[in-house]
C-alpha cells in the first residue's frame, strides 16, 4: 500500500515503446523499497508491463527480467516466436 490512512495506491503506465524498459527500472525500485500498488493498470507497452506485474507471483514480479531477455536477443530469435514463449524464457531463467 502506497499510505497508511487506507487509500489504495494505483501504478498507471503509459504507451510508448521505449518506455516500457524506464518503467520496468521504476517497478524494481518501487518493489525493492518495498511499495506495492494495489491496482496496475497500463496502455500499450504500459499494458504488457502491467500484466507482468499482475499476472506473476510477487516474487516474479519484476518486469525487468522480461526486458533483459528481449534486449539480449533479437526479435528474430527463434526462441521467441509470441509473447508466451518470451514470458516462459523468462520464467525458466
Amino acid at each position: 500500500m502506497f499510505s497508511s490512512n487506507q487509500e489504495e495506491g494505483v501504478l498507471v503506465l503509459q504507451g510508448g515503446g521505449a518506455l516500457g524498459a524506464y518503467q520496468a527500472g521504476v517497478f524494481e525500485a518501487l518493489h525493492d523499497a518495498e511499495i506495492k500498488p494495489d491496482w496496475v493498470a497500463g496502455t500499450s507497452i504500459g499494458a504488457i508491463n502491467s500484466a507482468l506485474i499482475a499476472g506473476n507471483p510477487p516474487e516474479r514480479r519484476v518486469p525487468a527480467e522480461f526486458w533483459h531477455l528481449v534486449s539480449s536477443i533479437g526479435c528474430s530469435d527463434s526462441r521467441i516466436h509470441s509473447f508466451h514463449a518470451a514470458r516462459q524464457a523468462c520464467l525458466s531463467a
